[in-house]
């Protein structure tokens, strides 16, 4: 691993650049990291401690609808908020509402919830970094799939990353995609297993321009996994997503498939959580 990228990644793990500094070193730093007042937070740990400050910083839904690529209609009833961790909640219905405008065209056998924040996310040369953090735990198995991610707004996609996605079980992904893969596989992704996702995890994504591109460094639970490089993100906006899906490709079928009607998943109520959910990005001028 080059020298460079392991004081870069021991930096965005300590919790401010003075104690990076004490680290590394004053001439290891990145000046931004240095200069306080080049790094701003977009939203704040605290915006799920109440209704006003949710509304500040987040929208109900996907920011385009309220459905998608699974089989669950978003709605905001499906969204509550207590004590600083906001729940999601995906109910069985008794037959389905309709189905999804979106491939693979689920049927919506699903009410469930879905936020987005309200700014978006550009790395580009004036916002260079980007810090994406949060702290989750969630149900899993069949037809369970809940997210943590961003999307390039359309036409734009990708980009895509997937800070947290669990499809159907216990293992979460780390998916990067890009203009260079195929359009039903990441351009990277790495498999993260052997933990109780039912607990809280922190879930950690930092965003660096290089070029046209943008290097992703992912975490979990403060320890670095991977990083993946998306290709041609700079100066591509995206917005940040927490949704819990359920059905389609979670439920282990295709269209066509004699269970494809069903949507096989949790019978009751699953439940996605949140908790101390923030982004912010350094500005150079």
């Amino acid at each position: 691993m080059p020298e460079e990228s392991i004081n870069r990644r021991r930096l965005i793990t300590m919790g401010s650049a003075a104690a990076a500094s004490a680290l590394l070193g004053p001439s290891l730093v990145p000046a931004e990291a240095r200069a306080a007042a080049t790094w701003e937070n977009l939203v704040e740990k605290s915006s799920f401690a109440s209704a006003t400050a949710f509304a500040q910083e987040w929208n109900h839904g996907y920011p385009w609808g309220d459905v998608h690529n699974g089989a669950a209609r978003m709605l905001s009833s499906k969204v509550s908020l207590s004590g600083g961790v906001l729940t999601l909640t995906a109910t069985r219905l008794a037959q389905p509402d309709g189905q999804s405008a979106s491939p693979p065209h689920a049927p919506l056998w699903y009410h469930s919830g879905a936020v987005h924040a309200k700014e978006q996310i550009v790395v580009n040369d004036q916002f260079p970094e980007y810090d994406i953090e949060g702290e989750f735990r969630t149900q899993t198995g069949q037809g369970i799939w809940p997210a943590f991610w961003t999307t390039g707004i359309a036409p734009d996609w990708p980009p895509e990353s997937d800070v947290l996605e669990y499809v159907g079980d216990s293992t979460n992904l780390f998916n990067t995609w890009t203009k260079d893969a195929g359009e039903n596989d990441p351009a990277e992704r790495t498999r993260l297993s052997g933990h109780n996702p039912d607990a809280w995890h922190k879930y950690r994504l930092w965003m660096e321009k290089d070029g046209d591109d943008v290097l992703l460094d992912y975490y979990f639970d403060g320890v670095w996994q991977a990083t993946h490089r998306g290709v041609g993100w700079a100066g591509v906006p995206q917005y940040l997503i927490i949704n819990l899906q359920m059905g389609s490709w979670a439920s282990g079928i295709e269209p066509g498939d004699a269970l494809w009607s069903q949507q096989p998943g949790p019978s009751g109520n699953s439940y996605f959580r949140a908790r101390n959910v923030w982004f912010g990005r350094t500005r150079a001028w």
